[in-house]
């Protein structure tokens, strides 16, 4: 109790003395407390308010005492500790037991740790640190990485630290050994560190401690000749069949020939990438592409082939995740009159089970012929009429209809769906679209790529080879194989199309993928567009690529296909479930986050979020998802990572008036490799933690002073007597509990007495 409120165990108070950090004599000290407690007095004196002699006596005592404490606390209290013998006296050693330790470079050969150890415990031809130190003072071990704990058999330790945290580590040891005298803290490691916190902060804390800091330096300054994957960015959750792109990170230190990134699938091959490296630069970015065709999720993984005098080869591979979803993409399409590119189009769809195509063909006036909407009642009439049945879709086709079919408000809505909703818009050449369907000046002149003419100019039927610059061949919209030679060989040969809408330019932001070969027309344009994607087909004749080539050649279904796809890909989902990462540490936390939306596509804030997380053992923990008050939508819950392997996650989701929604996701726990990363020794930072304690580095190669240098320090101190430690005291929580009881008590007193 006593050690609670006034910080520090009795013993120590009995030892030492109760003093101030300030140089101020304790006659001002002492005049500083009179005059606060007459200022009191005056004003309460001078107070207008009818006061009983008693409670004004009461709300004097009580401001006096507030005041004063507050003064103590400003002065600065503290706990001066007297000179104590040796054996009294010690010694921290904290030795890193992380896997960068296990780099076999060090100076007297074998690994870094097993150098630090023979340091420490000696061996056959010396005493260690601990045996020289232990015979005159107390020296506790303890073995760090992300934290530091207490080694009663040093010789025990293993170097399997997941990562490094100097902060946390010297701040454990520092808590742990809290009320000792200690003098000095020896450091063995190789500097790396890759965790939150500044190692010179907390060596700044040791030197107002008055504790020295001595940093033995392991490894070599170089990092070794290594490959690495350094990061990977890929999509958490993807449609099957659809494109997607790993963009990955690799570190190439100290090679110089060329060599090959392979992205695998287990250990079957699907791409690789060669990299050749460059005077000067060590980092490269990869960019690789893929179609996922199974279902739920999928494991992949980049690897570099070790090379053959490579020393750390555990990081030279990195897997990934990627939840593939066999959700049907719902795609709305709107057609003027039953010409052969809507029947085309519609069946390029339809035959793809990854899509719910749902069609509106006009037959007449007020006449529709609806395919794909049995659940979808309200479409007999003809395009929807709200966002909760617009917004269901992801994918919205004008064909050839004229602007004068659909409301104003149908339009605005339509807006909003790419906007709003991040939904795909395209829509296709014809006599009765564009500005020739009377598009200017509408919500929807607004989200196209392309500017059109202000005039009804003439649809051109002239038959063309629609032209695909070099530079867009790799756009998804384009994919027809995976090598690109073949797939540049497909658009040269592709068949002549047949009529096109004349554009007056494109606008700034659009990227144009196909043009006419003569006048440079665009005839296929893509942009961004709020949070969705929208698209000008400039022709209403793509079914030419399949008539005019043979019953094999795709390439009219594929183009479709890739371009639902891409179009659609921002669309949001009423219920979304995303993890900070795909791959976590073991110990690391995970933050699971649901987003869940309404109707039509509004935060819910009082829905009812669970989740169930499976490790790879069976055990199941049930958490509860409180919906984040910053944030609309948005639930978190935090899990705490114990095994490794794979884990499958189920979030249940009760949206009041609405059926529940069930989301499964998955995360894997692996072994990261923040420990190679850059893992040369990182001599300057252990330098500068010395030299902020005024204690000394040490090279591995020349240690045989390190013990000399400690006892002649702790010597130093006992024949001087300048082992004085103080303990600072203003934050200890008698003074807070004493201000909280002032403070209450005296507003109690004068909402009594009407003053408050």
């Amino acid at each position: 109790m006593f050690e609670r409120l006034f910080k520090y165990p009795q013993e120590l108070f009995q030892e030492g003395e109760v003093g101030f950090s300030t140089r101020m004599p304790a006659e001002v000290r002492l005049l500083l407390c009179v005059v606060a407690a007459a200022l009191v007095f005056w004003l309460y004196r001078r107070s207008r308010q009818s006061l009983s002699p008693l409670r004004r006596k009461l709300l004097i005592a009580l401001r006096s005492v507030t005041l004063i404490v507050l003064i103590i606390m400003i002065l600065g209290p503290t706990l001066r500790l007297p000179n104590l013998k040796n054996e009294e006296t010690f010694v921290a050693v904290m030795l890193d037991a992380s896997k960068s330790m296990t780099i076999e470079d060090s100076t007297k050969g074998g690994s870094r740790f097993g150098a630090a150890t023979k340091l420490l415990m000696g061996d056959k031809t010396g005493d260690g640190l601990v045996t020289g130190l232990a015979k005159s003072y107390a020296v506790r071990v303890f073995a760090f990485a992300d934290g530091a704990k207490r080694a009663n058999d040093p010789r025990a330790i293993l170097p399997d630290g997941e990562r490094t945290n100097l902060f946390r580590a010297i701040r454990d040891v520092d808590q742990e050994l809290r009320g000792l005298p200690v003098a000095a803290v020896v450091l063995l490691t190789d500097g790396g560190n890759n965790g939150a916190g500044s190692p010179l902060e907390m060596a700044s804390h040791l030197a107002a401690q008055k504790i020295k800091l001595y940093t033995v330096g392991y490894g070599s300054p170089n990092p070794p000749n290594d490959y690495e994957i350094v990061r990977v960015a890929v999509p958490q959750k993807v449609r099957r069949n659809s494109q997607v792109e790993a963009f990955t990170t690799v570190r190439c230190t100290g090679y110089k020939d060329l060599f090959t990134v392979y992205l695998r699938q287990g250990e079957a091959i699907l791409s690789t990438m060669p990299v050749r490296p460059q005077p000067g630069k060590d980092m490269y970015q990869v960019r690789f592409t893929f179609y996922p065709e199974q279902v739920g999720q999928q494991k992949y993984n980049l690897y570099i082939k070790p090379a053959p005098d490579e020393k750390v080869k555990d990081n030279n591979l990195r897997e990934f995740a990627v939840e593939v979803s066999e959700h049907r993409l719902p795609v709305l399409y709107v057609e003027g009159s039953p010409r052969t590119e809507f029947r085309f189009v519609r069946r390029a769809l339809f035959r793809d089970s990854d899509f719910r195509i749902v069609s509106i063909l006009r037959t007449g006036h007020g006449r529709f012929y609806v395919q794909g909407a049995d659940d979808m009642p309200e479409l007999q009439k003809g395009y929807p009429t709200t966002k909760d049945l617009l917004f269901k879709f992801e994918a919205i086709i004008f064909g050839d209809i004229e602007a004068g079919f659909f409301t104003p408000e149908q339009l605005r809505m339509t807006e909003q769906f790419v906007n709003e909703r991040g939904g795909g818009f395209v829509m296709l050449g014809g006599v009765n679209s564009f500005n020739l369907g009377g598009y200017v000046g509408t919500p929807i002149e607004g989200l196209l790529p392309v500017t059109m003419e202000s005039g009804k100019s003439a649809y051109s039927f002239e038959r063309f080879k629609m032209q695909v610059p070099e530079a867009t061949l790799r756009h998804p919209i384009l994919h027809q194989d995976d090598d690109p030679e073949q797939n540049q060989k497909v658009w040269e040969h592709v068949p002549e199309l047949q009529g096109y809408n004349l554009m007056k330019g494109v606008k700034s932001g659009a990227r144009v993928l196909g043009v006419h070969p003569k006048t440079g027309q665009p005839i296929l344009a893509v942009q961004p567009y709020g949070r969705g994607r929208a698209a000008a087909f400039c022709t209403g004749s793509s079914w030419a690529w399949r008539m005019a080539v043979p019953i094999e050649n795709e390439i009219q279904e594929k183009f479709w296909r890739q371009f639902v796809r891409w179009l659609a890909v921002g669309s949001k989902e009423s219920v979304s479930v995303t993890l900070d990462r795909d791959v976590y540490a073991k110990g690391e936390p995970v933050i699971l986050r649901a987003t869940v939306l309404g109707a039509a596509l509004e935060a819910v804030n009082d829905a009812a979020v669970k989740a169930k997380i499976q490790d790879p053992f069976g055990n199941v923990e049930e958490l509860d998802m409180p919906w984040i008050l910053m944030q609309d939508g948005v639930y978190q819950c935090r899990y705490e990572t114990r095994e490794h392997g794979d884990h499958k996650v189920s979030v249940h989701v009760g949206i009041p008036k609405l059926k529940a929604i069930d989301i499964d996701t998955a995360f894997s726990v692996t072994q990261p490799f923040l420990e190679f990363n850059n893992a040369g020794l990182n001599e300057t930072l252990l330098r500068q933690m010395a030299e902020n304690t005024d204690g000394k580095y040490f090279s591995e190669s020349d240690t045989s002073g390190l013990t000399g240098e400690i006892r002649k320090l702790l010597a130093q101190q006992e024949r001087t007597g300048s082992y004085v430690e103080e303990k600072d005291l203003w934050d200890a929580p008698i003074f807070f509990i004493v201000l909280v009881l002032c403070l209450g008590l005296e507003w109690s007193v004068r909402r009594r007495a009407g003053l408050a």
